[in-house]
């Protein structure tokens, strides 16, 4: 199997599979055998498909997510030497040559060039960042009044990159530094709002304590979750609680208010006597994913407004 196809599916695992519970009446156990029949394969082999390789991560921690030093081009480097060269990647082709990294070839830089390169993945982080906590690229203020962003659609026709004269290079990158996957269109089967900052308007730290009242009627039709994730890694906070979000699946355990709304902690401790209602962040500065499956048109039109995350002393 192909090295980016095993990524993939990792991925899949390591920033999805706890947001994807079975929906229904089917059982966690359906949905893993279920997913045992998933298979990907060139169009070429349809009459004739190959035996897809299913990878059980369950338990298993698989750092998949790039990290910006030297190892960033170690993995492009793997990466061209597992993968064909499309005729549209002629030109990034060219570019990484210049910089020793060619099909075939190992990538040993030293001296002054490595130093250039370890500089130049830690600029890229940089900008990536900026990008990721300014509006206008891949993100934008969902509701006026609110700190939630909403994911930027680049083009009329979803989630396309090369729409008109040139390429969508900073909205297509500051997209996929903080996610994995994304469909041409989102909004039938979910959407999506982004949490980087609280009621006055700071980035969420992992040193300081927080809640989020989520009301008893977020337009969901299957279900709603909250997810919290390293700023640093755009992946799970790996914690001893083995613990990354919570879910309307997970109602029946949690503390309900009297509204019907629930009260949602993040932070390194859980408030005593609240530990259900808590996500830990393990110290890390972090930030969220609010996730609606089956968006309703109170999600659309906007009369449903979710609450700025406030910290707590």
């Amino acid at each position: 199997m192909a090295r980016s196809y095993l990524i993939y599916r990792q991925l899949l695992n390591e920033q999805l599979f706890l947001a994807v519970p079975p929906i229904g009446d089917a059982s966690f156990g359906e949905a893993a055998e279920y997913s045992k029949n998933i298979n990907a394969y060139p169009l070429s082999q349809a009459d004739n498909p190959p035996k897809g390789n299913y990878i059980d991560m369950a338990g298993k921690h698989v750092p998949t997510l790039p990290v910006y030093d030297l190892s960033f081009f170690e993995s492009i480097t793997e990466l061209l030497n597992e993968e064909p060269l499309l005729e549209r990647d002629k030109v990034m082709g060219g570019m990484l040559a210049s910089i020793g990294i060619e099909k075939g070839k190992s990538f040993a830089p030293e001296g002054k060039i490595r130093q250039a390169l370890e500089k130049a993945a830690k600029d890229g982080y940089d900008y990536l960042e900026y990008m990721f906590e300014t509006p206008g690229y891949s993100s934008e203020i969902y509701w006026p009044e609110r700190k939630w962003l909403g994911v930027r659609i680049p083009s009329k026709e979803g989630f396309v990159y090369d729409e008109g004269e040139y390429l969508l290079l900073d909205e297509r990158g500051s997209l996929f530094h903080w996610a994995t996957f994304v469909p041409r269109h989102l909004g039938k089967a979910s959407a999506y709002i982004l949490g980087l900052h609280d009621t006055n308007g700071k980035l969420l730290s992992g040193k300081e304590n927080y809640k989020l009242n989520v009301p008893a009627n977020v337009p969901a039709r299957d279900f709603w979750s909250i997810i919290a994730y390293s700023k640093k890694t755009k992946a799970f906070i790996y914690n001893d609680h083995d613990k990354m979000g919570i879910s309307s699946y997970d109602k029946s355990a949690l503390k309900i208010n009297e509204d019907g709304s629930v009260d949602i902690y993040f932070g390194e401790t859980p408030p005593e006597g609240l530990e259900s209602n808590w996500i830990p962040t393990a110290g890390e500065d972090f930030f969220l994913l609010f996730r609606f499956y089956g968006p309703e048109e109170a999600y659309f039109d906007k009369s449903f407004v979710l609450a700025d995350v406030e910290r707590i002393q």
